[in-house]
């Protein structure tokens, strides 16, 4: 992992998301990149004048100078000046945008903030963030306001133990190889049969030849309420990271540090 993008839009919810970045930068030896998008705020005047460009021109020198004091004053216990690279973008502030930047910037993961306190059954992010997840070409970490950044050592991740869920654990891996982490694997089903102690075993065979690490544990577990059943085993668990995959087209990775981190 070569490139964190972190995007904010300034909020007291994406400060805890910037601390995060810029520590896991740090561990990994990684790029991290800063984005904020803006909407520029156009009058009839403005947009068949030459003073939009003008403008245009001192909106991004604005947001720049306000994006690194934004950064600078949540890390000020860092030494500085920081280790990030700027990036400013107008445009409406849409998942779309970020996606766009990070394809253009090549990002190895997309990092933002989300509320914590909005933890309801099976809402644990807002709607923005949620569809930044389901669109984002690369893995996305969402972080709870109340997290802070203590390295990863139990890292979950909730499967159903499929082939295309091989190529999000190998990235599970990568990051997992870094802070000598155990990976849970879990399947959580309602039903108790052979057909799913059969899959994880075939599963598990598959992994031992793809993935090379060996700080890796399967699990099913068995619930009428996959949900409750899932929070019960995170519970367990522990875990510092949770992560699972989007399955309407199997390439997208949903990951949040678990609350307790």
């Amino acid at each position: 992992m070569k490139k964190i993008l972190y995007a904010t839009d300034y909020s007291e919810n994406s400060v805890p998301a910037l601390r995060f970045s810029y520590a896991l930068s740090k561990e990994l030896d990684a790029e991290l990149m800063v984005l904020h998008v803006f909407e520029l705020q156009l009058t009839l005047e403005t947009t068949f004048s030459h003073s939009y460009s003008r403008e245009q021109i001192r909106t991004f020198a604005n947001h720049r100078e306000k994006l690194i004091s934004f950064c600078s004053q949540h890390l000020q216990n860092e030494p500085q000046p920081l280790k990030i690279t700027w990036k400013i973008d107008e445009g409406h502030p849409t998942p779309d945008t970020i996606i766009e930047n990070a394809m253009e910037l090549d990002a190895d993961i997309i990092v933002v903030g989300s509320n914590s306190g909005n933890r309801e059954r099976g809402n644990f992010l807002g709607s923005t963030t949620s569809e930044l997840m389901n669109l984002a070409p690369c893995p996305v970490l969402a972080i709870p306001n109340d997290t802070d950044f203590h390295g990863f050592k139990k890292i979950v991740y909730a499967t159903n133990f499929e082939r295309f869920d091989i190529f999000s654990i190998q990235k599970m891996v990568n990051l997992a190889q870094t802070f000598k982490a155990s990976i849970h694997l879990i399947q959580v089903t309602t039903k108790e049969t052979d057909i799913s102690e059969d899959q994880m075993n075939w599963f598990k065979n598959v992994l031992r030849h793809k993935v090379g690490y060996g700080d890796i544990q399967f699990d099913l577990r068995y619930g009428e309420d996959v949900f409750e059943t899932l929070q019960m085993y995170i519970s367990e668990i522990d875990p510092d990271l949770v992560a699972m995959l989007e399955h309407e087209d199997h390439n997208h990775v949903k990951s949040s540090p678990s609350q307790s981190s």
